[in-house]
């Protein structure tokens, strides 16, 4: 009779330890759920869930947390312990700047390296020089440098401005000597940053913004032989 007292007590207690790790001490975890589903949270920069994860707060007041998804603002936040909600939903804000642009192979082909165009037989250097400066004219308002001699051409970046972040675009033109035809080689090259986050927030942006996509293509149909 005491050893079957014994086995129910135990039982007992097991269930109670249980229910307590799960739902017990709440205080040492937090729920977060974020929008979209599929974003990526990261919890001190581990990746450890997509959409919904419990934080524990044992041993520590504040973690950080990062959340990523494809064509979404990235966004880091230190979550505290002493926050008062369970459960806590965070939406990620549409990354316009990735609405507004194009990936996959037009991108690699265009953004962010040199382009060589060959000059077309029968056209003067007056004429190249004339075809490459209308379209730079038509797609940049402010001009760095720009030296016919030397046929190099420099704007200035172009910012434009979106909710979360910033992209500016700078189109760069200079003579080639890779072959023994006469050539230029053009870049046009982006770089990103978060709102607020001043000079030194520019990083590179591998995609196109799509007001900058006939950038090149122009220029190859009017000074080369066509793309």
């Amino acid at each position: 009779m005491m050893k079957k007292l014994i086995l129910i007590l135990s039982a007992i207690i097991a269930f109670c330890v249980n229910v307590n790790a799960q739902y017990g001490n709440r205080e040492y975890f937090k729920t977060v759920v974020v929008i979209p589903a599929n974003a990526e949270i990261y919890v001190n920069n581990e990746l450890l869930g997509k959409g919904k994860y419990d934080v524990s707060f044992e041993n520590r007041d504040k973690v950080l947390l990062t959340f990523s998804a494809v064509g979404y603002e990235t966004v880091s936040y230190y979550l505290l312990r002493s926050n008062t909600e369970q459960t806590i939903t965070y939406q990620l804000d549409v990354d316009e700047a990735f609405e507004n642009s194009i990936g996959g192979e037009t991108a690699t082909q265009y953004a962010n390296r040199w382009v060589p165009i060959t000059v077309r037989q029968g056209l003067t250097e007056d004429e190249v020089w004339l075809r490459i400066m209308s379209i730079v004219r038509e797609n940049f308002e402010a001009i760095e440098k720009t030296d016919k001699s030397s046929g190099w051409i420099k704007t200035f970046p172009a910012i434009t401005p979106y909710k979360a972040s910033d992209v500016r675009t700078t189109l760069e033109i200079a003579p080639s000597y890779a072959t023994g035809e006469r050539q230029y080689k053009v870049r046009i090259s982006f770089e990103k940053r978060k709102k607020g986050s001043g000079d030194d927030g520019w990083i590179k942006y591998d995609r196109l913004l799509k007001t900058y996509k006939d950038v090149i293509p122009n220029l190859l149909n009017s000074v080369g032989g066509g793309m």
